[in-house]
């Protein structure tokens, strides 16, 4: 079997006011590292986006990087090198390894596969393929070559298929570790005595979390027709149609959790979860007689538990659920009840005649809160729109918000889980969770689909009205101000994209368009439409998902 190819080119630490901070690079693209957290900061961005004054040569990529004088550090591409001041962008002296670290033995002038200080003196750790060189930058000379398993006791014994090279070296300064990556997998041990004291593990979300995924091309899930069309965002092609016909009304029909691991699907009568890295079925939740899923899920933040509203159409109640994510099992129940509703809407509604005789969900999605104690979903309350605040600590409905106009069909949660956004066909409103004040009203159109970019700087919004076309609206999240329209049709067309889904890291908006009859993706960065994907057949594409796998 081929060996994988290397999750990562290169991974240094540097330190900034006692914080170390970690770079990874893979291709053309690097992302940050938080040691504290032990996951990835942020998305990957080019890195001529990253460190604009780096040379054309060093924009698609780095072999190796090597700190020096913290932060200052030597970046190694083919046979070049450079210094570069991470944190600043400043970059200095462009020359050859060959000059910068003379007498060095072949292959290293050609190339250096990994680098890694030694965190004591002057002395470092150079890789080039089943060879390490031991430098002095001080002395600049070469104190020792030697095989990898001789450089580094206890790597033939833990992590054999490491000793024909390392494509990644990094170390954590304040404690003393280090970490080389092969492949897909990684090790590590003790950098004072470079010794290999852990066993090769695949690199995925329980030893790195969060780096795969990060710099994965990923997948998008595209309701087309009555099918799932899966797009390799890689290539831009389809690579597979999953015989599942999706519900038809809703945006929200396809969602991919936070760890990219499961995509669940809204049918009309189901809530089918499917495994992402097989495509397979894991769990058909069940519902008894009467009963069927009435809007998108919730999340938790940890991606363990799922939320979903349920409406039995026998009875005329409406249900939120707690599964546990990719099982049939349900942990919880909380009945939403139309008095209830009343109730807590009563003080808004200033003596308002509500009956409260019937209450069910607007088909849009749920939303949790960041610390995973509310789930908020819009509801109908005898033909009025509203969006309800549940405590699924307590099991109970805590508080509602009703809408000054029209229905709660799309909602969407500030990252801080303080502002609200709900929009229908009457427009778009903010509430503050707090006290449930309007922050804003009345600014923008009616949407079929919000969304939150993952920072919380932009309000994404999907006009409602076809004839208008007026693209993507980008806008402030409190002030409602669109910052930009963004064409996303055909030819450079407005266009009328029906659902929107952000990627693993948030870098790219993928929208369903229904005007081209593609996928639109939008850079969360520039706001600049990078690419369309047609659909197969030229079909309309509605809901849409994308992750990692």
């Amino acid at each position: 079997m081929p060996e994988a190819p290397p999750v990562i080119d290169a991974f240094f630490t540097v330190t900034e006011n006692g914080r170390e901070t970690g770079f990874v690079t893979r291709g053309g693209r690097a992302a940050r590292f938080d040691w504290d957290t032990g996951r990835m900061a942020d998305g990957a961005r080019p890195l001529e986006r990253m460190w604009p004054a780096l040379p054309a040569a060093f924009r698609s990529g780095f072999d190796a990087v090597l700190v020096t004088a913290d932060p200052w550090s030597m970046v190694f591409r083919g046979a070049q090198c450079l210094l570069l001041n991470p944190l600043d962008g400043s970059v200095a002296e462009v020359s050859t390894i060959a000059a910068r670290l003379p007498g060095l033995p072949q292959p290293f002038p050609q190339g250096i596969d990994a680098a890694l200080a030694s965190g004591a003196g002057q002395e470092v750790y150079l890789f080039a393929g089943d060879q390490c060189a031991r430098y002095d930058l001080r002395a600049m000379n070469v104190v020792e070559v030697a095989p990898l398993e001789r450089m580094w006791p206890g790597l033939a014994q833990h992590a054999p298929a490491f000793t024909a090279g390392i494509d990644a070296a990094v170390s954590r300064p304040s404690q003393g570790a280090f970490h080389f990556f092969h492949a897909a997998d990684s090790t590590g041990g003790t950098l004072a005595t470079r010794t290999v004291t852990e066993t090769a593990r695949p690199v995925d979300d329980t030893t790195w979390p969060g780096l795969v995924p990060t710099f994965a091309p990923g997948f998008a899930y595209v309701q087309v027709g009555r099918n799932i069309d899966v797009i390799d965002l890689e290539s831009d092609r389809d690579v597979e149609t999953l015989d599942i016909n999706p519900h038809s009304d809703s945006t929200t029909a396809l969602q991919v959790s936070p760890d990219g691991r499961l995509l669940y699907v809204w049918t009309h009568t189901q809530r089918l979860c499917l495994d992402t890295t097989t495509r397979r079925i894991v769990a058909d939740l069940p519902f008894a007689s009467g009963e069927s899923p009435a809007c998108g899920v919730a999340f938790s933040a940890g991606a363990s538990l799922v939320h979903g509203a349920t409406k039995n159409w026998e009875q005329g109640k409406l249900y939120l659920d707690t599964f546990r994510a990719g099982t049939t099992e349900r942990t919880q129940r909380v009945e939403l009840r139309a008095q209830d509703l009343r109730a807590a809407l009563s003080a808004q509604d200033d003596g308002a005649d509500l009956k409260a005789s019937g209450i069910g969900a607007d088909m849009g999605s749920a939303v949790a809160s960041p610390d995973d104690r509310f789930v908020y979903l819009g509801v109908d309350l005898d033909g009025r729109g509203a969006v309800v605040e549940v405590d699924v600590r307590a099991g109970r409905l805590r508080q509602a918000f009703r809408m000054p106009a029209g229905n709660a069909f799309t909602i969407a949660l500030s990252p801080d889980g303080v502002h609200l956004h709900a929009a229908g066909r009457e427009g778009v409103c903010t509430f503050d969770v707090r006290n449930g004040a309007v922050v804003r009203q009345g600014v923008l159109p009616g949407c079929t689909a919000l969304a939150v970019s993952r920072g919380g700087d932009g309000l994404y919004c999907l006009p409602w009205d076809w004839d208008t076309k007026e693209g993507l609206l980008i806008a402030d999240p409190l002030s409602h101000a669109v910052r930009r329209r963004i064409p996303v049709g055909g030819s450079g067309g407005p266009g009328h994209p029906h659902a929107i889904a952000f990627d693993y890291a948030g870098t790219f908006a993928f929208l369903s368009e229904e005007h081209a009859n593609a996928v639109v993706i939008v850079d969360t960065e520039t706001y600049d439409m990078v690419r369309a994907i047609p659909t197969r057949d030229g079909q309309r594409p509605m809901s849409i998902a994308v992750g990692p796998y």
